[in-house]
């Protein structure tokens, strides 16, 4: 904070008036926000949920795998993740200028995510080495919707877009907390009911397939009006 204080150019009276004018406000009454914050919350939240937090117990209490087995699963989720978003940082100002634009890219490749977590979850237990591959896939696919970010940035003039992003942020992050909350709760409420363990995280997971899905649907429906 000291280097950014003492190292950027100052601002000029009229971006001050600018900026200082700018207000969360028009932000949050904005439909291009609405429009991708529930793709935050259940897509982006709940792929930073099970990345972080939820893969690790998946693949040893569903999958069956040991603690050290499961560790070098998670291992090779975060690696493969992180070469997935070196790549799309790579390729995707090319696709862009050949017309691919961001929001198609979210619109046709989301639905693989859902494909992925149904196939984790009816897969279940019965083939337990293919979990990891499975999580892999998973969170790959999921970065497709991490690219809301650069929508919402894009989607406001300049002086606004530093607000955007954080309030979209607030919401990726507030989806995290409370899915990685809700899947515990959920995880014990369905096993005090009758549910097995396996059965429990499968109807828990397959919900939170079921909400990204629909976030996905809202984001489609809301276009055509987006674009009057």
């Amino acid at each position: 904070m000291v280097c950014i204080y003492a190292c950027l150019p100052p601002w000029t009276a009229t971006q001050r008036h600018v900026t200082t004018k700018a207000s969360y406000l028009s932000i949050w009454k904005n439909r291009k926000f609405w429009r991708v914050a529930p793709l935050g919350f259940f897509g982006f939240g709940g792929l930073v949920a099970i990345q972080t937090l939820w893969a690790s117990p998946w693949m040893v209490e569903v999958g069956g795998w040991t603690p050290a087995e499961s560790a070098a699963g998670l291992f090779s989720i975060n690696l493969t993740m992180l070469l997935s978003f070196w790549i799309w940082g790579w390729i995707t100002p090319e696709l862009h200028r050949h017309g691919v634009t961001v929001e198609r890219l979210i619109t046709w490749g989301t639905p693989s995510t859902h494909l992925t977590m149904a196939w984790l979850v009816l897969q279940g237990p019965s083939t337990p080495s293919w979990i990891p591959v499975m999580l892999t896939l998973f969170c790959v696919c999921s970065t497709f919707v991490s690219m809301s970010q650069s929508l919402i940035g894009l989607s406001f003039p300049a002086q606004l877009a530093g607000r955007a992003l954080s309030s979209y942020n607030l919401v990726i992050f507030t989806g995290v907390f409370t899915i990685q909350g809700s899947i515990g709760y959920c995880i014990d409420t369905l096993q005090d009911h009758g549910f097995s363990l396996v059965s429990a995280y499968q109807w828990t997971f397959g919900t939170l397939g079921v909400c990204s899905f629909a976030s996905w649907l809202f984001f489609l429906a809301w276009a055509p009006r987006e674009r009057q």
